[in-house]
């Protein structure tokens, strides 16, 4: 079977490429003729930041970061998303000079970002020392959150350099100072997923149901957990019970497709996949999940509607039209299934040769074809 799980939020296949604003197309004339730019509110050079690092790039949106804070020096907002961006973009150095530039202005979210760019440039020592310092400035009750917003900066940056073990160590010491937050909980429980300590990662898993019980998102998030645990009742009953308190979202539906086929129940997998279709039947990709459920279960007249389905909307997609041929063959529809192949070598031209190599063996099997 193919796994989808991981599909949550598909994008139409092929979709083309939405158009950048006009002021894109004047920022980028006007930095490759390097000429005077005109000015710009600062939403605006975010976008088109991003759409440079989106790009590749690099140069241009450090050029382009440069002239915003120029222009908007004291800008809280545009400083925050910048760092947000330089992090998603692993830009780890002009990260750690960002953030150590405008420290005075945004406080704890920049020694956050300061604290991820040290450890991913393997500054492990001055990441430490550098924590140690700055907690005991937020010594007050009222710089509580502070100080929770720092350990949580650290724990997630020691988890994204793979040291999982101080992480650990870190949120037991922010519990014992802060007390006890799902957060806490949450950082925790994915150091021992990565870790593979099942044991600890149930008992923390169950901590967090008892904290919000009446949150759906919460009880995706435990689903999601159960599965990678393979706890696929546990992920069953998560899901459902978030569906139940209206979290209704793509993902949901997926997890719980997901795990009720991992724990063999394929007409329940296949229930979820009507009620997936009935909200989004543009979805082509569940549309082949749907076709491979009833695969497995041998309903090979189903699996051809659901195959058709996704074909609609993705008729360039090679595997379809092998999957729709060997739909055929099941049936003992041998002509059809060759008929299949040489539509799919039509509409697709076939790059890999997967369809022709598979026609051509279904020809030397029946010469009177």
């Amino acid at each position: 079977m193919i796994d989808y799980y991981n599909s949550f939020d598909e994008e139409p296949y092929d979709s083309p490429q939405e158009p950048y604003p006009d002021y894109f197309y004047d920022w980028d004339e006007s930095l490759t003729k390097n000429s005077s730019p005109r000015f710009l509110e600062d939403e605006e050079f975010y976008e088109i930041i991003e759409i440079y690092l989106e790009e590749g790039e690099v140069k241009k949106a450090k050029q382009t970061i440069q002239y915003a804070l120029k222009l908007h020096p004291d800008s809280e907002e545009l400083v925050y998303d910048l760092l947000l961006l330089l992090n998603d973009f692993e830009l780890w150095n002009d990260l750690l000079v960002l953030s150590e530039e405008y420290q005075d202005l945004l406080g704890v979210w920049a020694e956050g970002h300061k604290l991820t760019a040290l450890l991913h440039l393997g500054m492990e020592e001055d990441a430490f020392l550098f924590f140690r310092k700055t907690k005991f400035q937020y010594d007050k009750e009222e710089e509580k959150e502070d100080l929770t917003v720092l350990y949580q900066a650290m724990g997630e940056a020691l988890q994204e350099a793979d040291l999982f073990d101080a992480s650990v160590i870190l949120i037991e010491e922010a519990i014992s100072i802060l007390g006890a937050d799902v957060d806490f909980y949450w950082l925790q429980l994915q150091a021992y997923l990565s870790l593979e300590v099942k044991e600890k990662a149930l008992d923390l898993a169950n901590k967090i149901e008892q904290i919000n019980p009446m949150d759906g998102e919460n009880w995706y998030r435990l689903g999601s957990v159960y599965i990678d645990l393979d706890e696929m009742e546990k992920a069953i009953d998560a899901f459902e019970f978030a569906e139940s308190l209206g979290y209704r979202k793509r993902s949901n539906y997926l997890g719980l497709i997901t795990a009720y086929e991992k724990n063999g129940n394929h007409l329940r997998a296949l229930e979820k996949t009507k009620d997936f279709l009935h909200l989004y039947p543009e979805s082509y990709m569940v549309n082949i999940l749907a076709a491979n459920i009833c695969s497995e279960m041998e309903m090979w007249e189903e699996a051809l509607l659901y195959v058709d389905a996704a074909l609609e909307v993705v008729p360039e997609l090679d595997a379809l039209y092998l999957y729709k041929s060997s739909f055929f063959l099941n049936l003992g529809e041998k002509k059809k299934a060759i008929l299949t192949l040489e539509e799919g070598i039509r509409q697709t031209r076939d790059a890999g040769g997967e369809l022709k190599k598979e026609l051509e063996k279904l020809y030397n099997e029946n010469p009177n074809f």
